[in-house]
């Protein structure tokens, strides 16, 4: 009976997986193959001391290549993964650290009515994007912008899906617009700490997304819960998901807030409507 009881016990361990190792790190990625979604990981660019490792689908489309990053780096199976792969870059992380403070500092002197209404400025922001660039609010003004907020595990089909075929439904109809070339789009998740840069690339690439055009934006979590004050955007957590409301905000060449469009969905030629005057009371 013993020793049936030691081979029942081997057994079961046998079926348990084997466990896993994760060590968040800062360095770069060498020799990417995107093809093979592999690269060499090293915490110096000169290589070295390289771990070779597994990129996501996402990362490998962005590529990182000698850029500093961080990851964590996931051992199990005799394999290494890298997830969860931000910008480490030093300026781009100061400039992010200074609109993150000053974005609380205007969020703490509005009080309770902290929304912006229209004719309003839109709120500072330093994000990054599904292509792994650096964004500041500079970089949108000039023409037209369209703005929401998405997290891409939502799975209610009402809601974030709905917004982004929405949203997409919209860039296809500014590309067969001449006069509406320079119109531009973002998302921003309010899940930054699992949509990272890879995962809003895989999100956008699934949707047929236009990259150019428009943008998946993620980064501090503090600056982006600030940002959803400002556009009016409430979330609260339940049944393990994030509950939320949706909005379109549509802002004007120099900034300014001009229509806000509750709901996840709306009608595109609507929307078209509205930015084709805000082309013509702004030419080029």
């Amino acid at each position: 009976m013993r020793s049936v009881i030691i081979l029942m016990g081997f057994s079961i361990a046998q079926l348990l997986p084997a466990a896993e190792v994760t060590s968040r790190v800062e360095g770069y990625f060498l020799n990417i193959d995107a093809t093979q979604l592999t690269a060499d990981f090293s915490t110096e660019l000169n290589g070295a001391g390289t771990k070779h490792v597994v990129m996501s689908v996402g990362d490998g489309a962005i590529g990182w290549q000698s850029r500093r990053i961080s990851c964590s780096l996931v051992e199990s199976d005799g394999k290494i993964r890298a997830e969860k792969v931000m910008s480490a870059d030093p300026e781009e992380l100061r400039q992010a650290t200074e609109v993150t403070e000053a974005l609380k500092r205007d969020t703490f002197e509005r009080g309770r009515v902290v929304t912006r209404r229209t004719n309003e400025l839109m709120p500072m922001m330093a994000l990054w994007g599904q292509d792994g660039k650096f964004y500041l609010k500079k970089d949108f003004l000039g023409a037209p912008l369209v703005v929401n907020f998405i997290f891409t595990r939502c799975g209610n089909p009402k809601m974030c899906p709905a917004a982004t075929q929405a949203m997409k439904k919209l860039g296809d109809a500014l590309s067969a617009d001449a006069q509406l070339q320079s119109v531009k789009l973002i998302t921003i998740t309010f899940d930054p700490t699992y949509d990272t840069p890879g995962v809003l690339r895989m999100y956008a690439d699934g949707y047929r997304i236009d990259g150019q055009r428009h943008r998946f934006l993620t980064g501090d979590k503090n600056q982006i819960k600030d940002l959803m004050r400002h556009y009016g955007i409430l979330t609260t957590e339940a049944d393990g998901t994030i509950v939320h409301n949706s909005a379109t905000i549509i802002v004007s060449p120099e900034g300014r807030i001009i229509q806000r469009r509750e709901g996840s969905t709306f009608d595109p030629n609507d929307v078209i409507a509205t930015l084709l005057q805000l082309v013509a009371t702004n030419p080029k």
